[in-house]
């Protein structure tokens, strides 16, 4: 008894794997599931039942579901669903919902009042509306014995055959018989064509006997209904259906079940949308509370309309029909996590879908994406990823967010690693994996060649993925080997999507950093204010650009406010906003207390010394002053700009004349492929007696290399004599 008990509850679990692969249209992977339980627990009527229902979903397998379901039955005499299984097989079938049909199945033939054959239908009638289905054969086999050539006796017999009793052989004998006497019965025609495509499995057959009955009855708007389902069901030709079903509705307005599959079709042919919305919303006229037209309207706005508050309302519409509906609240809870960015809202619908069907792998790994990266809460989002694993323990993008999880969330860039290698091990043609993998790579610091590997491997595999590109460029600036690479793979990304702020930023930081070309940016820099989504660093860098074009310095104070409420502890913001401010305005006291701020952030930028040195210099404090510039120095002595402020601060003070001169060769030295030291070193030079051709060839290099467009004395006259010193 406990082996059996055994038994019973393993069919038990494994069939709420196939329910929810069911769920998920995974018809196929149910049916191998069920089977499989069947195996070992042949006498179990639920499993029966359930193959019944997975087998009804599948056109041209209805045959097989009643079988299943009969079977059932016979285990489970008792078992309501399988029984109720039966009836919407027969419901799937139905008779025409033309009125005319309804008429033409209650007129009796011409018939002689003596022979028994009235009794025998009106018998077969009551039968019929007593649901007594064997009762009901028998008399209309009686009518056939007194009447064997009666074909609409032979159709009738047919419709009950398949319709209410599953006999789908014997429906066929009728159906075939009532056409041998008479070929040009149309109902017999469409009424067998539909139940040999849709329940045996004889699709082409089916088919031709539909536009055969069609051809016989070109008014019949059932026989378009039917052809149109088949053709995009059974045989993917979305064309051809589409235009059947146009031909259900003209020929019957109020056809509902033909408009949800007209919007449907178009809806899969994806070039349609706003087609397949009017075939939706006039399905949805006719029956408000049809279920299947709701939530596919709300799939159409989310997925092709980009209406996502719609979609939000149709999909709460269909929840509040059937509060079972897992996934209309995993879309409500995509559309709020990605569209609005609404993570309570997120959260809340995540949970409820996760109750409803806790075997949807897909659903645990994006409710543990909202965790982690949102919600601070990486050690529940590992939780749902691990149950996600167990479900699907070889699917790579699985793997690949418990990586993300690991590493971005709980800072264990060890486990990210081996994650992602998991991923890769299972399916190496991955795109983001390589991606994730490359980009953690660069991070950690330790094999750059290997992060490039795979960051060119996502690329090889995906030419569209911007951030793939967007991490290449950088990974190419950091190590400073190939310029144009980076450029082009930077521009490829901001190409690919331009909403990628993170890579309109490199663009920017390239221009004005490595290429010392504002100019060739300035696109960038507008891109980067305009969007919303710009962080505090993007900014200050797009300011500059603005700055360095000749922008109002007001506008450039501006973006660097706008940066510093984003990012109030950046140093690079208060240091750029500082700096604008004791160059551009000769805000001294502003400036001074930006500039203290930005070493609070940052104790060791070479540049910020020489800005707080010149505050010094201005204040009267040139021991501080001296001391700052020499600081600035010490820290990095590789750097073109701190040996270019301390050359300024030499000759405005009247200090070393040669030492100065060695300081503006040195800034020259450093950075000579940039415009500025050689600007300002030929200011200097002009200052110096007998120097002037010196000066003028500086100058000509300056102009050379600098931006289009900029006044490049005045530029540097800013920083060779500041206006902050009067």
């Amino acid at each position: 008894m406990a082996e059996l008990a055994d038994i019973f509850e393993t069919a038990r679990e494994f069939s709420e794997l196939a329910l929810h692969q069911l769920s998920s249209g995974e018809l196929e992977g149910a049916e191998k599931t069920m089977r499989a339980v069947l195996k070992f627990a042949p006498k179990h009527a639920p499993a029966w039942r359930l193959l019944g229902d997975i087998l009804s979903a599948s056109p041209g397998r209805r045959g097989e579901a009643s079988k299943a379901y009969a079977r059932a039955l016979e285990l489970d005499p008792g078992d309501q669903a399988a029984e109720g299984g039966q009836v919407r097989l027969g419901a799937r079938e139905t008779a025409a919902p033309y009125a005319r049909h309804i008429e033409r199945e209650m007129l009796l033939p011409h018939m002689a009042p003596a022979d028994g054959k009235e009794v025998a239908i009106a018998d077969a009638r009551a039968a019929e509306a007593a649901e007594n289905w064997q009762g009901a054969k028998r008399a209309w086999e009686r009518v056939l014995e007194i009447d064997p050539s009666d074909t609409w006796a032979w159709s009738q017999l047919g419709h009950l055959l398949s319709v209410n009793l599953h006999d789908y052989e014997g429906a066929e004998k009728a159906f075939r018989t009532a056409l041998e006497e008479d070929p040009t019965d149309d109902w017999a025609w469409g009424k067998l064509g539909i139940m040999l495509a849709d329940f045996l499995g004889k699709v082409d057959e089916g088919q031709a006997m539909l536009r055969h009955a069609i051809s016989l009855e070109p008014g019949e708007c059932y026989y378009h209904g039917w052809l149109g389902w088949s053709l995009y069901r059974q045989s993917e030709d979305f064309e051809a259906a589409e235009k059947v079903l146009e031909q259900a509705v003209k020929l019957w307005p109020e056809y509902q079940w033909a408009y949800f599959h007209l919007g449907f079709v178009r809806y899969a042919m994806e070039s349609k949308p706003r087609a397949a919305e009017k075939a939706f919303l006039s399905a949805l006229a006719l029956d408000p509370e049809d279920v299947p037209t709701l939530y596919n309207l709300a799939c159409l706005y989310d997925e092709q309309l980009d209406s996502p508050k719609k979609a939000l309302k149709y999909f709460a519409d269909v929840i509040e029909r059937n509060h079972a509906d897992a996934t209309a609240f995993k879309r409500q809870a995509i559309l709020y996590h990605e569209h609005f960015d609404d993570v309570e809202q997120a959260a809340f619908h995540y949970a409820r879908a996760v109750e409803r069907d806790p075997l949807d792998a897909d659903l645990r790994v994006r409710f543990a994406w909202l965790m982690w990266e949102r919600m601070a809460r990486p050690d529940d989002a590992i939780k749902h990823l691990e149950k996600a694993i167990e479900l699907v323990p070889d699917d790579p993008w699985t793997l690949t967010h418990m990586a993300q999880a690991k590493y971005h969330g709980l800072g264990d860039m060890d486990e990210g690693k081996a994650y992602l290698k998991q991923a890769l091990s299972v399916d190496n043609s991955f795109d983001w994996a390589h991606v994730l993998l490359g980009s953690l790579l660069f991070d950690e610091g330790e094999d750059l060649k290997l992060a490039e590997y795979h960051l060119r491997e996502a690329i090889k595999l995906n030419p569209a993925q911007s951030f793939a590109w967007s991490r290449l460029g950088r990974l190419l600036l950091a190590t400073e080997e190939d310029t144009q690479s980076a450029w082009n793979a930077l521009l490829r990304a901001v190409e690919l999507a331009p909403g990628n702020m993170d890579a309109a930023a490199d663009l920017v930081w390239m221009g004005l950093y490595r290429l010392f070309r504002a100019d060739l940016v300035a696109d960038y820099a507008d891109q980067i204010i305009a969007s919303e989504e710009a962080g505090a660093f993007a900014l200050s860098l797009a300011a500059l650009v603005k700055r360095q074009s000749g922008d109002d310095s007001g506008n450039v104070i501006d973006v660097l406010r706008r940066a510093i409420e984003l990012d109030p502890e950046d140093h690079f913001v208060w240091h750029t906003y500082g700096e604008v401010l004791l160059y551009d305005l000769a805000d001294l006291e502003n400036a001074e207390e930006a500039l203290l701020r930005a070493q609070t952030l940052a104790n060791d930028c070479s540049t910020l010394d020489c800005d707080i040195a010149l505050v010094r210099y201005v204040q009267g404090r040139f021991d501080g002053a001296r001391a700052h510039f020499e600081r600035a120095l010490e820290i990095d002595s590789e750097v073109s700009l701190a040996w270019r402020a301390y050359a300024c601060y030499l000759a405005f003070s009247g200090g070393d004349e040669a030492l100065a001169e060695e300081a503006f060769e040195r800034a020259v030295e450093l950075e000579d492929k940039n415009f500025e030291p050689w600007a300002i070193y030929a200011l200097y030079l002009a200052d110096q007696i007998g120097r002037e051709d010196d000066a003028r060839i500086a100058m000509e290099k300056a102009l050379e290399i600098a931006p289009s467009g900029l006044d490049v004395e005045d530029w540097a006259r800013r920083f060779y004599r500041p206006l902050v010193l009067g």
